[in-house]
């Protein structure tokens, strides 16, 4: 569980981010047409290709090198971060966001996940239990999957196990459950087949 409480903070850097971002979708348009326009007219690309190694290899340039080299490095710099953020939220995915008036809660699928196996293990009559859990708006949606002893009532049974998983779920996390949805898997019969013996 990761709680952030700092929310105008986490405002502030996600403008900035939000402002580099725009600044380099504006760069790599511009280049894009750049691409686009040599294609179309190749010798543009020779007389502009030309001119930029000879700025570059006059004496006194050195300086105009450096600043390439920083400009270069600065939307190096911006491709790594963009690439590592696209990572970071893909994690996010596995994880249920909650707004509260100090800051963010994050809660991961995991963590929803044991706490349905956990309340589905007390209702009567289940012999095992495996749960799975989906991001749904502003929410979640829980698939309970079990095996019941015999001669239960398996409506009785599932009606009670999606009572106590939305209950344990909602009472734990404070994320509420759209859905609870109960399959069940077999009917435990506590016999072990033995191989036979010729």
């Amino acid at each position: 569980m990761h709680i952030n409480v700092n929310p105008k903070g986490g405002m502030l850097v996600n403008i900035f981010f939000r402002v580099l971002l725009a600044i380099y979708a504006f760069c790599l348009a511009v280049f894009s047409a750049f691409c686009m326009y040599v294609a179309v007219v190749p010798q543009a690309f020779v007389d502009i290709s030309g001119a930029i190694t000879q700025i570059i290899l006059d004496n006194g340039a050195g300086v105009l090198r450096v600043v390439v080299f920083i400009i270069a490095l600065v939307f190096f710099a911006l491709s790594v971060m963009f690439l590592a953020s696209g990572i970071r939220s893909n994690k996010d995915k596995k994880a249920v966001s909650k707004h509260t008036n100090i800051g963010e809660i994050k809660i991961s699928l995991n963590s929803i996940e044991n706490i349905a196996i956990n309340a589905s293990k007390r209702a009567n009559g289940i012999k095992e239990t495996k749960t799975l859990v989906k991001k749904a708006d502003d929410g979640v949606e829980i698939e309970v999957r079990i095996i019941v002893m015999p001669d239960l009532s398996i409506p009785v049974i599932s009606e009670e196990v999606q009572g106590r998983v939305k209950k344990a779920v909602e009472e734990a996390s404070g994320i509420a459950v759209k859905q609870v949805r109960v399959v069940v898997d077999s009917i435990y019969t506590g016999i072990t087949t033995k191989p036979r013996v010729e």
